[in-house]
């Protein structure tokens, strides 16, 4: 979002307090902490791998909050079903978007590529080198034994193709794995680096994402959540204000997608995708 300046994590200090997580423990996993995150690289290369043949829904609402009453007043909320054409590629259909009704902070590109990319955090093999994970200890999470990392990226590469203030972005924070499978579970940051110069910011609020297991085998992302109290400086003809800021997001109804495959004359030649299972 459009000056967004955010103030801190929300899960560091409330989450340890929550119904559900347990004390952190910080002895180190009998396990080499390499192997563990070299598994979960694995793992999770998997996931995305099969996350690209799944459906599904994803309902996405940013709202400000009015401080005297704490309710909506302004929004942007769209629910879309996330599937596939013809011809196996992915594809967006909007199923509704009332007017959108934010005036005291602009949605971005940015914002709507991080709810792609960057809530649904997914580490892969090939995007781990581009990580610093620090090994917090183990945290019971409801009914999950975790190992808990510090997720930071070690570098903030410059896009070429845009201006020197515009980078690739990366997330930022805390990581939730399953000690069973060492996948994630639960991840709780933001997405940096952020645009500061005034007048300019493009900044977003930090978030929560909580996972669950499809099909008895990959967590998926199903619920996204940020709330925070937000502050823009004064600057040229804009006075400072103050603007509470909730976001959710949540991804429901994942099916498997499938595709056919018939020979003829001795050629591989694809046909008709059958709709995903009920």
């Amino acid at each position: 979002m459009t000056r967004l300046l955010t103030l801190a994590l929300l899960l560091t200090a409330t989450a340890q307090a929550q119904t559900g997580f347990g004390p952190l423990d910080p002895t180190p996993p009998t396990t080499p902490i390499q192997q563990i995150l070299a598994n979960m690289a694995q793992q999770e290369s998997a996931f995305a791998a099969a996350r690209d043949h799944y459906t599904f829904r994803q309902d996405v609402t940013f709202e400000t909050l009015d401080p005297s009453t704490n309710q909506p007043d302004g929004a942007y909320h769209q629910i879309s079903d996330i599937t596939f054409d013809d011809a196996g590629r992915r594809q967006e259909h909007v199923l509704f978007a009332p007017a959108n009704t934010l005036q005291r902070v602009t949605l971005t590109e940015a914002d709507l590529d991080d709810v792609a990319h960057r809530l649904p955090f997914i580490l892969t093999t090939p995007e781990l080198p581009n990580y610093t994970l620090t090994y917090l200890g183990r945290q019971r999470v409801d009914q999950l034994d975790t190992y808990v990392f510090d997720c930071k990226p070690r570098e903030l590469l410059k896009d070429h193709r845009s201006s020197e203030v515009d980078a690739h972005r990366y997330f930022q924070g805390k990581v939730w794995l399953s000690q069973q499978d060492d996948q994630i579970v639960l991840i709780n940051g933001q997405a940096v680096p952020q645009d500061t110069r005034p007048g300019h910011e493009n900044l977003s609020p930090p978030f929560t994402t909580y996972y669950q297991q499809i099909d008895g085998k990959f967590w998926f992302p199903i619920y996204t959540r940020a709330d925070g109290t937000l502050h823009f400086p004064a600057h040229a003809d804009t006075l400072s204000q103050t603007v509470h800021v909730r976001t959710t997001v949540r991804y429901t109804d994942y099916k498997r997608f499938h595709a056919t495959v018939t020979f003829h004359d001795g050629a591989e030649v694809p046909t008709t995708p059958h709709p995903p299972q009920k």
